[in-house]
């Protein structure tokens, strides 16, 4: 009898702890946040920058959508998109989950093209939720946010003009490769990943250093989280450790964002952990 195919795990999916231990939480510059839809909130942040070329820039970043269709999702990302024509951010970037199930591709597609249409560029990567329905290749995946106007970067590279983007794979149901050391301008660059566990995963051999800033999502800052003990739990190998706000490599090197999402895990609500996308400027 023919046993059932098992997928084999990347070697970059485990912990890998001593790396992880580097890393601490930084406090980033932030102004009074946007109200959008149902408690959600755009945050702004100013993160200085070393290189010139990225000072006086402004870019977008969302992540974990899980997108089903509901009014106040419809009315939240319409309000998110009148901040976006507003703010006018160069990029918007995503870090993957915008959906709950495939049968709600097809109204998904009209909501990204709505943010996609109040941006110059939007780009995307796969998520555990893409990268999880195995009858869903990337290919379709490509394609289908390309009807909403983003460009899926998966184990991929965008020139962005003044910056690059390296998307990077789901960690765990995907295929992830290390980026490469550097570009060949040697231009800043922004790593945008599905899982903070992935930007740990990608600490070696200096893989990090061109970076200007990381990028995920993920952990839904816990969804649920105690007004003292803070998240219940996080999916991670590292428990609660990056389980949304601001860190930084070595307390002062590569800056990383982890967001708290616009959606839910599981169950439709959260408690004390409020939605939120993000605005940084590079100062």
């Amino acid at each position: 009898m023919k046993l059932p195919h098992r997928r084999i795990l990347s070697p970059l999916a485990r912990p890998f702890e001593a790396r992880a231990e580097v890393w601490r939480r930084a406090d980033i510059s932030e102004s009074e946040p946007l109200r959008l839809s149902g408690g959600a909130v755009v945050r702004r942040f100013k993160l200085p920058s070393p290189e010139a070329a990225m000072r006086g820039r402004r870019i977008a970043f969302f992540s974990d959508l899980h997108f089903h269709c509901t009014g106040e999702e419809t009315r939240r990302l319409a309000a998110l998109a009148e901040v976006l024509k507003e703010l006018r951010p160069e990029a918007l970037l995503t870090g993957g989950d915008l959906t709950g199930d495939a049968c709600d591709l097809p109204q998904l597609v009209g909501a990204l093209r709505r943010l996609s249409s109040s941006v110059p560029l939007a780009l995307a990567i796969p998520g555990n939720w893409e990268r999880g329905k195995s009858w869903f290749s990337v290919g379709r995946w490509r394609d289908k946010y390309a009807e909403g106007g983003f460009e899926l970067l998966c184990n991929e590279e965008r020139d962005c003009g003044f910056f690059s983007v390296y998307g990077g794979d789901d960690l765990i149901h995907g295929d992830p490769e290390l980026p490469p050391a550097s570009t060949p301008d040697g231009r800043m660059r922004i790593l945008l990943t599905h899982r903070p566990d992935a930007v740990v995963a990608y600490d070696c051999g200096g893989r990090l250093k061109r970076f200007a800033l990381a990028l995920c999502g993920h952990t839904h800052g816990g969804q649920w989280r105690l007004p003292v003990g803070g998240a219940v739990f996080v999916p991670s190998f590292y428990g609660r450790r990056f389980d949304s706000g601001w860190f930084r490599q070595g307390g002062d090197g590569l800056p990383m964002f982890v967001s708290s999402g616009l959606g839910e895990l599981s169950l439709p609500w959260r408690f004390n952990c409020r939605r939120e996308a993000a605005v940084i400027d590079f100062v």
